[in-house]
């Protein structure tokens, strides 16, 4: 199973983040072969880091969450908040083979969708699945959100390459499942490839 953990840090804990840096390191290092992808979440200037994702490979939600737990992140109480969510990856990349392009910006959209999702994203998914599969390098993971079973698609997640966040915002808004009204709440963020 894979998850996407998506950490939002505390107000004012730049110091102590910056601090906690070798050993949050040497916790993902334990972790190399199933991390996917693994990045600081950064203001859109990229000049101070928000929070913390990651696209992980463990076999339940307990895993997850017991991994996320032990990062020195999270024992110093830098995390607000902790955002554990299935995902199911439809592209192969990963972060230690990506082949990384210059001059753009990465960026993680998180899209929730409405309820009872499922009857309005149905005839959409081909027309999803094309949209998706003819924007090329602009993107660099992608997957639908999942409940824990597997059974009940929730949103979806993007790891995006772009020139900019009007890029990212355009992009997002000629999805089919966007134009529908299938995602009840989309964010965009500035992302980092960090530390696997």
């Amino acid at each position: 199973m894979h998850w996407m953990i998506k950490c939002r840090s505390k107000p004012g804990t730049d110091e102590l983040r910056n601090a906690t840096i070798p050993a949050h390191r040497a916790h993902l290092d334990k972790y190399r072969n199933e991390t996917w992808f693994s990045g600081p979440i950064f203001t859109d200037d990229g000049t101070s880091a928000i929070g913390s994702l990651r696209f992980i490979e463990f076999p339940d939600r307990a895993a997850a969450t017991a991994y996320i737990d032990a990062d020195p992140y999270s024992r110093e109480g830098i995390f607000e908040s902790v955002d554990i969510q299935r995902w199911q990856p439809v592209l192969k990349n990963r972060q230690l083979t990506y082949e990384r392009q210059k001059g753009t910006q990465q960026f993680i959209a998180h899209c929730t969708d409405i309820t009872d999702s499922q009857d309005p994203r149905a005839p959409l998914r081909q027309a999803h699945r094309e949209y998706l599969n003819g924007l090329g390098r602009t993107m660099i993971a992608r997957g639908p959100l999942k409940t824990d079973d597997g059974e009940t698609t929730t949103g979806s997640a993007f790891l995006l390459d772009v020139a900019d966040r009007a890029a990212a915002e355009a992009l997002l808004a000629s999805e089919p499942y966007t134009q529908a009204g299938v995602y009840g709440h989309t964010t965009i963020e500035r992302w980092l490839f960090g530390h696997v």
